[in-house]
């Protein structure tokens, strides 16, 4: 009885540790940024704008999966509620390319473009 329930612990939380993707952060600050140009800059902002409008997209899904896994897989299948998503990978990449985004901006404002 004893193995079974260490056992099934261990189930638990290795199904536990499935739940969310990790965040893929950017650097804010790369050492190429001082060599680009007007429109390298223009371009990379435009593509982190779309990359973070994809994100949102994702987020929503997310959430919207959390809320069917607690209200109708957790109340069936309370196993279900071990695969939730809490890491918040969207909001944190969404972060970082924001902060990408205003760094690129002071270098298009001193670069005069």
């Amino acid at each position: 009885m004893k193995s079974f329930v260490s056992v099934l612990g261990a189930t638990a939380l290795l199904l536990g540790a499935c739940g969310g993707e990790v965040p893929k952060l950017a650097q804010v600050i790369r050492p190429t940024d001082s060599d680009m140009d007007c429109m390298a800059l223009l371009r990379e902002t435009s593509a982190n704008d779309l990359t973070i409008a994809r994100l949102v997209e994702r987020d929503d899904q997310v959430h919207r999966r959390n809320v069917h896994y607690t209200v109708i897989d957790g109340i069936m299948v309370p196993p279900a509620m071990l695969t939730l998503d809490f890491r918040e990978q969207a909001p944190k990449e969404m972060a970082v390319l924001h902060q990408r985004n205003q760094r690129l901006i002071e270098l298009a404002d001193m670069k005069g473009c």
